[in-house]
């Protein structure tokens, strides 16, 4: 299984809560759409409590079966412009894990 995760902030300015219902309600269904059939799984997170400080504010771990299965359904989401979602949060840390369930 292949995982991209990305981390991110929230640029200032921008309402906490309000960014949260915009993330759930816009961007989660514009991802899901933008993605399939390549896309196997979508997990977000939004920070409640940093045990180490900082401006951490999320992060999605997406699931594809292959690496090239995720790298086409990010080339097909990254050739649209950026939504309202994405253009509150600072830029997006992203790596791609390949991930073995050892236990």
């Amino acid at each position: 299984m292949i995982k991209v995760i990305s981390t991110f902030g929230l640029k200032p300015g921008y309402d906490p809560e309000e960014t949260y219902q915009l993330w759930i309600r816009e961007h989660v269904p514009y991802v899901k759409k933008t993605m399939q059939p390549e896309l196997k799984g979508y997990v977000i997170g939004r920070v409640v409590h940093s045990l180490t400080g900082g401006e951490f504010y999320g992060s999605v771990q997406l699931s594809y079966q292959t690496l090239d299965d995720a790298k086409t359904a990010w080339d097909r989401l990254l050739a649209n412009p950026p939504d309202e979602f994405t253009k509150r949060i600072t830029e997006i840390r992203r790596v791609i894990i390949d991930e073995e369930e050892v236990m």
